[in-house]
């Protein structure tokens, strides 16, 4: 497993931060991350785009999905019936799961990084040098220490983010325990999360707050690109 770690996460992560700081960014390793993030990002498009159309479609199966529930069917028959149309509509609720699971390996090597130095001989190619990079962010910050100032911004970016990401679909009855769970996750991812990513940024190098910066900044771009194409595509609302 740590073969496996090395070889094909932390160590393409490592080397291609050390490359763009030698040959692009003049030896800033901050500029560096910003480029690694962006590259990370683009990379995961497919993926994402496939989220964030899963989100829009189940968004608009919410009265068909209604429709289903006041059936009075069984749970068995009402799950069985929910299962059907989003086959038939080729909807997959969990399509979302994997980008997210995807992103938590790239940010702990990140993290791992700037916790071991950007000085690692033994991770690093043998075409690439560490000679002349600077751990430092526009020539000013310490990437390698907490930086509040990121931390904070890293916070509202992802509140920006989760205002601008449809709400999940509201079951029927709003008592019950399901509605209560649906309104409960919504108000932390929106409220409580931004908060969170403030108070484990600050303790984090400011490069953890950076990447999670740039890479929301990202995703805001994407979701409102895809609300003026995708959801044309594909006849949402």
């Amino acid at each position: 497993m740590k073969t496996f770690w090395n070889t094909v996460i932390y160590e393409p992560i490592y080397n291609a931060l050390v490359f763009i700081a030698q040959h692009l960014t003049g030896g800033d390793v901050g500029l560096a991350v910003i480029g690694v993030t962006l590259i990370i990002r683009f990379a995961l498009s497919p993926l994402s785009k496939k989220s964030i159309v899963g989100q829009y479609k189940m968004k608009a199966l919410e009265p068909k999905i209604a429709a289903i529930k006041a059936k009075g069917l069984s749970k068995e028959e009402e799950a069985q019936e929910t299962f059907t149309l989003y086959k038939e509509e080729k909807m997959n609720p969990f399509s979302g799961c994997l980008y997210i699971l995807i992103q938590l390996p790239i940010l702990f090597a990140l993290y791992y990084v700037f916790m071991k130095g950007i000085y690692q001989p033994e991770h690093l190619y043998p075409f690439l040098t560490t000679e002349g990079l600077q751990n430092l962010f526009l020539g000013v910050i310490d990437i390698t220490k907490p930086f509040l100032p990121l931390a904070i911004l890293a916070g509202i970016t992802q509140a920006v983010q989760a205002f601008l990401t449809p709400r999940p679909p509201m079951p029927e009855n709003r008592d019950g325990f399901q509605a209560q769970f649906t309104k409960s996750l919504s108000l932390q991812t929106r409220f409580i999360l931004p908060i969170l990513i403030v108070f484990i940024a600050k303790g984090l190098a400011a490069a953890v707050a950076l990447y999670w910066t740039v890479a929301n900044l990202f995703s805001i771009g994407q979701e409102l690109y895809f609300r003026r194409t995708i959801r044309k595509e594909h006849s949402l609302s």
